[in-house]
């Protein structure tokens, strides 16, 4: 009777683990919220001593990694799934990126928004859209999400001077 018990409870364990891998590997759970800055840095070999700016909503987390001193930067996004079975976010796309380092980059991410990045060298102060307008101060590197339907994307200095926009279409 006790070899029993133990084979069952043996048996409900393996059978526990062999569904929690199952789990894992079709790529249901991802990352959760407060985990984002930490897996990116992870799995794009980020220093730890690199500072970021993020942004994130329901659909996606976009963030800008930088060194001060190199003015170095790398970028990370992830994206939520549209399944009801999954939760947490999952890693899209990141790396280096020059439009970043030197301008300002906009990036359509599978039609669920735009990622606005930059290292802010232009010294930018306004993003203007259809939707109004956002503040970022002008001597930090910024993130910024958009909505898809955002319109037209203007972009401006201190100086209320235009600011050229490179964008990108990832789907």
């Amino acid at each position: 009777m006790k070899a029993e018990k133990v084979s069952l409870c043996i048996g409900f364990v393996v059978i526990i683990l062999l569904a929690f891998v199952i789990i894992w590997k079709a790529d249901i759970i991802g990352v959760a919220e407060s985990r984002l800055v930490e897996d990116a840095r992870e799995s794009q070999a980020i220093e730890n001593d690199w500072k970021v700016e993020q942004a994130v909503n329901e659909e996606m987390c976009a963030m800008l990694f930088y060194d001060e001193e190199t003015r170095d930067c790398t970028y990370s996004i992830y994206l939520s799934r549209e399944e009801e079975l999954s939760s947490g976010y999952f890693f899209s796309q990141g790396g280096r990126d020059g439009y970043m380092a030197e301008s300002v980059k906009a990036m359509i991410v599978e039609d669920r928004g735009v990622a606005v990045m930059s290292m802010n060298v232009d010294g930018v102060s306004e993003i203007v859209t259809e939707d109004g307008t956002i503040q970022v101060d002008p001597a930090k590197p910024f993130v910024v999400l958009l909505p898809i339907d955002c319109g037209e994307i203007k972009i401006y200095d201190a100086k209320k001077e235009l600011v050229t926009l490179y964008d990108t279409y990832t789907g």
